[in-house]
């Protein structure tokens, strides 16, 4: 019998690029919106101080399937993604998770921002400046040209801060909460923060504001000021992210009649993607298993060519 090959995330860093990435979760995405994918729900299950993860997908349209698998363990994950040929029935690989899931939590807020927020964001604020902050602002810089990026880290690196200002050309700097969100176009909070980062009225009429750092229901990076004065609330996908996100689970002002939308009614066309009239835009990620399940199938297809199953109607 075979071994069944594996893919490491040297490999993977190597190989792979935010544009692509976007690229394959917006095909990803409007597969789910016509019904050629399916979701696999996150399931947790805890022991003590201890807990294991799973969560996946059935990409139908490509004919390949998976689930990533992540153990908690004094606060730190570890990811794994084992993905399937549908076709033959057979696993195609087992690939390291870790910069899967930081390219496709990075690409998912710009693949959303370019759609959804302003044509020409000048001002970017960032909160938490550690492993997936820092993949936020490359994938957000690869796509606008920010004039400057405002930081908030009380653990910030000065020489990174000063490398990011050479190779975007922006004013950067380390500043206080209010000074970054105040006139910022693009506001983005990639921390693990359990309770709310800045106060939602400072925010302008026509933000644009990504909240990555959690996905568990008892932490927001949000507050309630921030989703009351929201527009409307872009979600992946409502069955999980409506569960997992503490900004919707622990928000007062949620009814019935709040803005939420979800990224398959987005691509099937059922709302626009920007409002008519500007206003508070919150993309609220979760991760779910289709974003996964899709960088996991690109990696295969450029990393081992002979393997990738083609998918119906993929040439």
């Amino acid at each position: 019998m075979n071994s069944i090959p594996f893919i490491s995330d040297q490999q993977i860093s190597e190989t792979l690029d935010f544009p692509s990435v976007a690229t394959v979760l917006g095909e990803a995405f409007a597969s789910l919106a016509t019904g050629g994918a399916a979701v696999h729900c996150r399931q947790r299950t805890d022991c003590h101080d201890l807990r294991l993860s799973t969560m996946g997908a059935v990409w139908a349209d490509r004919t390949v399937g998976g689930v990533k698998v992540y153990p908690t363990v004094r606060g730190q994950f570890s990811f794994s993604i084992l993905l399937f040929d549908l076709a033959s029935n057979q696993p195609l690989a087992v690939l390291d998770g870790n910069e899967i899931t930081r390219l496709r939590t990075a690409a998912i807020t710009t693949l959303v921002a370019s759609k959804a927020a302003a044509a020409r964001p000048r001002k970017l604020a960032l909160f938490g400046t550690g492993l997936q902050g820092r993949a936020q602002v490359a994938a957000l810089c690869g796509w606008f040209e920010f004039e400057e990026i405002a930081l908030v880290d009380p653990a910030g690196d000065a020489a990174w801060a000063e490398a990011l200002a050479r190779s975007t050309g922006c004013r950067v700097a380390f500043t206080t909460p209010e000074a970054a969100v105040r006139d910022a176009d693009i506001v983005v909070t990639a921390t693990r923060s359990a309770t709310p980062v800045f106060d939602g009225a400072w925010l302008a009429p026509g933000a644009f504001v990504s909240a990555i750092g959690t996905s568990t229901p008892k932490g927001r990076e949000l507050d309630d000021t921030t989703m009351d004065r929201a527009g409307r609330i872009i979600v992946e996908w409502k069955p999980q992210s409506l569960a997992e996100a503490g900004e919707v689970v622990l928000w007062a002002g949620r009814s019935a009649a709040s803005p939420f939308v979800d990224l398959p009614e987005l691509y099937a066309g059922q709302a626009p993607w920007r409002p008519v009239e500007p206003a508070i835009t919150v993309f609220k990620s979760v991760g779910v298993g289709l974003a996964d399940v899709a960088v996991a199938q690109l990696a295969v297809s450029r990393i081992l060519p002979g393997r990738a199953p083609t998918g119906r109607g993929q040439a």
